[in-house]
């Protein structure tokens, strides 16, 4: 009984690295998941900031004031490759998509642009049709968010 004992004996040894070599395995691919899973979801709340900036100025193109005695700012006509809009304000016509650490650092900006256009119609009726478009570079890639509508004078 102690002989069977004794050849036993080892075969334990070899089983416990081979589980720590399959745990350490396990361990790495799923840091490796996670980390892949963090990139992904950063890229996501980027994009998804980026397409709010330019939600926000089509909400504002579509519910400004816009008669034949008053053409706002965000309706003036544009060429057809359009013009930098600064949305921010901040007169350097970059946008800031993104922002960390109570607004000290920018993780991501990008350029508006505005391209405004009349469209001709049978009525004579000025119809323009408004689009923004957002380009941005996040981890080294660009990306570019664009949203387009039709907006018509009120009266």
């Amino acid at each position: 009984m102690l002989r069977r004992l004794r050849s036993c004996a080892g075969i334990l040894l070899i089983e416990a690295v081979v589980a720590a070599a399959a745990l350490a395995l396990v361990i790495v691919g799923a840091s490796q998941a996670l980390l892949i899973a963090n990139r992904m979801a950063a890229t996501s709340r980027i994009l998804t900031a980026a397409r709010s900036v330019v939600q926000r100025n089509i909400d504002t193109a579509l519910t400004t004031t816009f008669t034949q005695a008053s053409t706002p700012a965000i309706l003036a006509t544009t060429g057809a490759n359009g013009s930098v809009w600064d949305d921010d304000g901040g007169a350097d016509n970059i946008v800031q998509i993104s922002v960390q650490d109570n607004n000290t650092a920018v993780v991501a900006s990008g350029v508006l642009t505005r391209t405004v256009v009349a469209l001709a119609n049978a009525d004579n009726a000025v119809v323009l049709q408004v689009t923004f478009s957002l380009t941005y570079t996040y981890r080294g890639r660009t990306d570019t968010v664009s949203m387009t509508t039709i907006r018509a004078r009120d009266d």
